[in-house]
């Protein structure tokens, strides 16, 4: 099933509003799509956006990018196609969840070993994370090179691809120590062979990593 996702083009002046309703709904939704079930309740009502691992659900396509790897080499949508992937946002000097997130991202790559499937990490503070940056970043989480890749670019093509494509807006708070500079989503999100997003899971939990990986999983084997 197709879920439509909100038109994000608009003037600058409504941005910031439409950007914290589709947040605040994501949000919402996977609170309620990942909570605890309560004992007796059966399978429960999850969200979609949690989509299980074997689910037809589908959301918005990712929009053409082209950014840079932590090689230097130049990553574009069509490099990704014909492989799913897992994606996540983080940036490198985050004293918050971004650690957690790239840990769990991790635990992903060991749980998908074998398969095809890629992971992909994107900056959301590209003006400090250098390609070099990145590459030192990576090494702490022990990223595979092949499997695992990390890109930036300049900050409006990072929000292009975080807001238009994948409804995940973060903004730049100046005032703010460096390590809370940026605020954004914390989600692991997969996207099938097609460029499409088949679902959207918590970054921050075990429970969250198990499900990402067994939808991209799913979808490694799919035709």
């Amino acid at each position: 099933m197709k879920h439509n996702v909100p038109e994000t083009a608009a003037p600058p002046f409504q941005r910031l509003l439409l950007m914290g309703f589709l947040g605040l709904a994501i949000t919402l939704a996977l609170m309620l799509a990942l909570r605890p079930k309560s004992p007796g309740t059966g399978s429960g009502t999850r969200s979609v956006l949690a989509a299980e691992s074997d689910s037809a659900e589908s959301f918005a396509t990712v929009k053409p990018f082209r950014l840079t790897e932590r090689s230097g080499a130049e990553v574009s949508l069509d490099t990704l196609k014909g492989r799913p992937w897992v994606a996540s946002f983080i940036f490198t000097r985050c004293s918050g969840p971004c650690p957690r997130v790239s840990g769990s991202m991790k635990k992903v790559q060991a749980l998908l070993a074998g398969t095809d499937v890629r992971l992909v990490t994107f900056s959301v503070d590209p003006l400090h994370d250098t390609p070099e940056i990145l590459r030192e970043y990576a090494l702490r989480f022990e990223a595979d090179p092949e499997r695992w890749l990390f890109l930036t670019g300049t900050l409006e093509a990072m929000r292009d691809v975080s807001f238009q494509s994948f409804q995940l807006p973060f903004e730049r708070d100046e005032a703010q120590p460096v390590g809370q500079l940026v605020t954004h989503k914390t989600l692991l999100t997969v996207i099938d062979r097609e460029g499409v997003i088949r679902g959207y899971y918590d970054g921050e939990s075990d429970e969250g990593v198990a499900q990402a990986a067994a939808r991209a999983q799913f979808l490694s084997r799919a035709p």
